[in-house]
C-alpha cells in the first residue's frame, strides 16, 4: 500500500542541499519545456528526481509544481486550443485519468516501478515501430472512436505514472491540429484538465499533504520563471523551429525512456 509523506514532516526532510538543488533544477527544466510546448514537463522531472525522492514523492511533487506552471499557461491555451479536437479528448482523458490515478493510489513503490518500466517499454516500441503514424495514415484522425481510444489510453498512462501521456498523444495531435499555436494550446488545455483531475483524486485519497504543498510553494517562483521563459521562447520561434524542437523533445523523451527501461531491466 502506498505511504505518503508524513503529515507533519518538514519540507525536503533528510535531503542535502545538493539533492534539493537537483530537484529544483529538474522542476525548472521541466517547466521550461511545458511553457514552450504546453506539455512534456513531468517525464524529465519524474525521471530525474525519482533517484532523490523515490517514485511516489517524485510524481506527487511534479504534480504540485506543474499546477503552478499550468495556471500561467491557461489563458493562452484557452485562446489558441483547437476545440474540435480538444472537446472529445477531454471525456476519454477524464475516464483514463481517474482510472490511472486510482491504480496509482493502491500500488506499492516496487509495483509502481515495475509498471512504470512496462509503460516505458510500450512507448519505446510504439515509437520504434511508428505504430501511431501507421494507424493515423489509414483512418479519419478526427473520428470520435479514434480520439476516444487515444484519450483513454493516454489519460490512464498519465494518471498512473505521472508522465508520458502527452508523449503518447502528441503524434496524434501533430496531425489533428493545423498550426503550432493550436497544437500547443490543445496540449495546455488537455494537460490542465488531467492535472486538476489527478490533483482532486489524490487530495480526496489523502495523498496531498501540507508538506507536499509547502514543497511545491517553495519551488513555485523558480517554476513560474521557467514557464514564462519557455512561453517566451515559443512566441519568438517560427513554425519550422517549433516542429524541429518538438522532434528533438520527443527524441530526448525516447532516450530518457530507454535509459529508464534499461535501469528497470538491470534493477539498478
Amino acid at each position: 500500500m502506498f505511504e505518503s509523506l508524513p503529515f507533519g514532516a518538514m519540507p525536503f526532510e533528510n535531503l542535502s542541499w545538493w539533492a534539493i538543488a537537483i530537484v529544483a533544477l529538474a522542476h525548472a527544466g521541466g517547466c521550461y519545456i511545458r511553457g514552450a510546448f504546453g506539455f512534456g514537463s513531468n517525464m524529465p522531472i519524474v525521471v530525474a528526481t525519482t533517484f532523490v525522492l523515490g517514485p511516489h514523492h517524485a510524481i506527487l511533487l511534479a504534480l504540485m509544481t506543474t499546477i503552478v506552471a499550468q495556471l500561467h499557461l491557461l489563458p493562452s491555451g484557452f485562446r489558441t486550443a483547437d476545440w474540435q479536437v480538444t472537446k472529445p479528448l477531454i471525456i476519454g482523458m477524464t475516464v483514463g485519468t481517474l482510472l490511472g490515478t486510482w491504480v496509482f493510489t493502491v500500488l506499492s513503490g516496487l509495483t509502481l516501478q515495475i509498471i512504470l518500466g512496462s509503460l516505458i517499454v510500450l512507448i519505446i516500441l510504439m515509437d520504434a515501430f511508428k505504430l501511431v503514424e501507421k494507424l493515423l495514415s489509414r483512418v479519419d484522425i478526427r473520428s470520435k472512436g479514434l480520439t476516444g481510444s487515444f484519450s483513454v489510453i493516454g489519460g490512464t498512462m498519465g494518471g498512473l505514472s505521472g508522465a508520458g501521456a502527452f508523449y503518447f498523444l502528441v503524434v496524434y495531435l501533430k496531425h489533428a491540429c493545423p498550426t503550432p499555436e493550436a497544437l500547443r494550446g490543445t496540449n495546455v488545455m488537455l494537460s490542465a484538465m488531467t492535472m486538476f483531475m489527478r490533483a482532486f483524486a489524490l487530495t480526496t485519497a489523502g495523498l496531498i499533504t501540507p508538506t507536499l504543498i509547502t514543497e511545491g510553494l517553495i519551488l513555485a517562483p523558480l517554476v513560474f520563471l521557467a514557464t514564462w521563459l519557455g512561453a517566451h521562447t515559443f512566441k519568438v520561434s517560427s513554425s519550422q523551429r517549433f516542429y524541429f524542437a518538438l522532434q528533438i523533445l520527443l527524441l530526448a523523451g525516447a532516450a530518457i525512456l530507454i535509459f529508464k527501461g534499461v535501469q528497470q531491466i538491470f534493477g539498478s
